[in-house]
């Protein structure tokens, strides 16, 4: 609540814009900057309170939280239509990913990873884990988890902690990371109430790149600075990345050239 009446205030005295500008400058200060190319924009659930998506075998998973509207979604990535969903009772449902033929589904406080099958969506097992959980991709052949501060966290198959890796933008720590996917060993995440993308060396932490996203913002149609970007999946056959954001009414698909692999 005191974070949103400082940017309230702010907004009103006419330095919102102007701060986050020079905000923004000061902490990607030497980092190479991408703009993403928006190849094309779809429709999305305006009501959707995205917390994140996943991309596997031609389907878009998507996944959005509050206790009462938590859904498991799969979209036609062609329409953005949703060819069918299942309500999570109970839970505030968050990020989602891929591994071994199993979609598994964070939750934030509850400490279960619910484990589903790919095509029925019906629940088939669960994990349990400690401290909340936000995002979560498929990386290095790990389960990759984020918790919204600076460490990330490598589970296996059986979400069986194997490594951490704590991030950092010019020797600080990149704090409150969201949703994530990873691309040959590049690690792409959002940052709650940022409109950026951060592209991060799996190995050591180190941002090397931001994707900066706020034409796309601009673009979403979102009511207000709460409805921030939070949903990032790859699709390896287009090379494309979609995007959307809580509550955005349009879903993002876009190119963002990828880091050359060293």
């Amino acid at each position: 609540m005191k974070h949103d009446k400082i940017i309230q205030l702010l907004d009103y005295c006419g330095l919102k814009k102007p701060l986050a500008l020079a905000h923004f400058h000061l902490r990607t200060h030497g980092l190479p900057k991408v703009i993403p190319q928006v190849k094309r924009i779809l429709p999305h659930d305006s009501g959707a309170y995205t917390q994140g998506l996943a991309f596997h075998d031609k389907h878009l998973y998507e996944n959005t939280g509050l206790v009462g509207a938590s859904r498991l979604r799969c979209l036609d990535p062609e329409s953005g239509d949703v060819r069918w969903e299942i309500r999570i009772e109970n839970e505030w449902c968050e990020g989602i990913a891929v591994l071994n033929g199993c979609l598994v589904q964070l939750t934030y406080t509850s400490g279960r990873a619910i484990v589903y099958d790919l095509y029925s969506l019906k629940p088939c097992s669960e994990f349990t884990y400690e401290g909340e959980g936000w995002g979560l991709a498929r990386c290095r052949g790990f389960f990759l988890m984020s918790n919204g501060s600076n460490k990330l966290t490598f589970r296996d198959a059986q979400f069986s902690v194997i490594s951490s890796l704590s991030v950092h933008m010019n020797r600080r720590p990149l704090e409150r990371i969201n949703d994530l996917e990873c691309v040959n060993g590049r690690i792409y995440a959002n940052v709650q109430f940022d409109s950026c993308i951060y592209e991060i060396d799996s190995t050591d932490g180190r941002v090397l790149r931001v994707i900066d996203c706020r034409a796309i913002v601009a673009q979403s149609g979102r009511r207000d600075f709460h409805d921030m970007i939070n949903g990032i999946a790859y699709s390896p056959s287009t090379e494309t990345f979609y995007v959307t954001g809580k509550r955005w009414p349009r879903l993002f698909e876009i190119f963002i050239p990828l880091h050359p692999h060293k």
